[in-house]
């Protein structure tokens, strides 16, 4: 896990490994819990990048958060990022309560059109 999650506490909110909820060791079981098999699959065999370590080396260059209107939806069954946790970090962080829908790790591949339509309804708002 990068510093930003160790430095927020997430390590401490994840459930002990080999758990029913998964373990980082098992991809599908603690990201992909709710994605469809056959995608979490291919998503897995596929379409691995690897990722840039810039954002867990580095702090946030701003001083603050812009004075632009923010908000945060939450994959309230996330198991790398638990919802508990998210939950603090964001009133902590931002000031305000996240808003939250179902879904893993990745809710677009489990739940794109409860994500699309969440979405469409913040544009529709501002």
């Amino acid at each position: 896990m990068g510093q930003h999650g160790v430095r927020a506490g997430a390590a401490g909110s994840r459930p002990a490994k080999g758990v029913t909820e998964g373990t980082e060791e098992d991809p599908v079981s603690f990201f992909l819990h709710d994605t469809p098999a056959a995608l979490a699959a291919e998503l897995l065999a596929e379409h691995q990048r690897h990722r840039a370590a810039t954002p867990f080396g580095k702090p946030w260059p701003l001083n603050a958060w812009p004075k632009v209107p923010t908000r945060f939806l939450m994959a309230s069954d996330d198991r790398f990022f638990p919802a508990e946790f998210m939950r603090r970090v964001v009133v902590e962080r931002l000031g305000f309560q996240p808003d939250e829908m179902p879904g893993d790790h990745l809710p677009m591949l489990g739940h794109p059109k409860a994500l699309a339509e969440r979405l469409e309804a913040y544009r529709a708002e501002s």
